[in-house]
C-alpha cells in the first residue's frame, strides 16, 4: 500500500489531478454517454457546458468515480501545490474497488439540490450534517466548528435548527454543497449546482461555491456564470454529442457554444 493511503501521515491534497485516458461510457441501452476521451484537469475552476444530452453528466460521473468507464481508464492523483506539479506518487483508479474509499474521501459530489435521504429524517439540518461527520470519524469538537464555519459561509446559520424539508430551493442547493464539503474533500464535482434557481438565487449559490477555497469542476447551462471575472473560472469544456468540441478559455468557450447552438438551429430549419 502506497503512502497515498496513509492519510494520517500525509496532509490532505489541496487539489486533484483528474486524467482520462481514452475513457468513455456507453449505457446498457446502447446510448453513448461519452466517446473515448483523453483529458487532464488540474485547474481550480473548470466549467463544463453543452446542450442536454451532450455528455456533461457522464463526464462528471467518470471524473468523480460514480460512473465506471466502459472504455479506457480514469485516474486521480492528489496535488499539493497551486500549479499542479507536485502530485502524489500513488495513482487512484476509479475502476478499482481498493481505491474506492480513498476516492470517496477526496471528492465531494453535488447533484443539483439533491441532499442525502438521511438529511430528511434528521430533526434539523445541523443534526444531519453532524451525523454525516460522525460517519467520517470527525471528533465532536471539530464537528461543531466545521458545521459553524460552513453554515456561516453558505448562509445556513439562520436555518440550522430547521428540518431539510422546510428549506426553500435556494437553501437546499446551498445545503447540498455544504453536505459535499462537510468532510473536507480536496475537490468538488458539481452537476448543475444552481439548476432551477432564478438569477438572484443562482448568484447567491455561485458566490458561495466559488468563494470557498476548493477546486471545483462543474457543469452548468448558465454561460454568464462562466465568464464573470469574480468567479475566476480557469477553463471551460464544451461538449457536443458525447465529445469535447472545445477546450479553452471561458469567454471563447461561450462564443463557441453560442455559435454551435445557432448552427444547430439553422440546420433544423433547413
Amino acid at each position: 500500500m502506497g503512502l497515498f493511503f496513509t492519510t494520517r501521515d500525509l496532509p490532505r491534497p489541496t487539489a486533484l489531478r483528474f486524467a482520462l485516458d481514452g475513457a468513455g461510457h456507453t449505457y446498457e441501452d446502447g446510448q453513448v454517454g461519452l466517446e473515448p476521451t483523453s483529458l487532464t484537469i488540474t485547474e481550480r475552476r473548470v466549467a463544463v457546458i453543452g446542450l442536454n444530452g451532450s455528455g456533461k453528466s457522464t463526464l462528471l460521473g467518470l471524473l468523480d468515480g460514480s460512473l465506471a468507464a466502459t472504455r479506457g481508464t480514469v485516474t486521480i492523483q492528489g496535488v499539493h501545490d497551486a500549479d499542479g506539479t507536485s502530485a502524489d506518487e500513488e495513482t487512484l483508479d476509479t475502476a478499482s474497488k481498493r481505491d474506492r474509499k480513498r476516492i470517496d474521501q477526496l471528492i465531494g459530489r453535488v447533484r443539483r439540490e439533491e441532499i442525502p435521504n438521511a438529511f430528511y429524517r434528521a430533526a434539523t439540518i445541523g443534526d444531519a450534517v453532524d451525523e454525516a461527520l460522525k460517519k467520517h470519524k470527525v471528533p465532536q469538537s471539530e464537528r461543531q466548528a466545521r458545521i459553524g464555519n460552513l453554515f456561516a459561509h453558505f448562509s445556513l446559520a439562520d436555518v440550522a435548527r430547521r428540518r431539510a424539508d422546510e428549506l426553500d430551493s435556494e437553501k437546499r442547493h446551498l445545503l447540498a454543497i455544504t453536505a459535499a464539503l462537510s468532510f473536507d474533500p480536496s475537490a468538488i464535482v458539481a452537476d448543475e449546482p444552481s439548476k432551477g434557481l432564478d438569477e438572484i438565487g443562482t448568484r447567491h449559490v455561485a458566490e458561495a461555491l466559488f468563494g470557498y477555497d476548493k477546486q471545483v469542476v462543474f457543469a452548468t447551462h448558465d454561460t454568464a456564470m462562466i465568464t464573470r471575472p469574480e468567479y475566476a473560472i480557469d477553463r471551460a469544456l464544451v461538449l457536443d454529442e458525447g465529445s469535447i468540441a472545445f477546450d479553452g478559455a471561458p469567454a471563447q468557450a461561450v462564443e463557441f457554444y453560442e455559435r454551435l447552438i445557432r448552427d444547430k438551429a439553422a440546420a433544423l430549419r433547413a
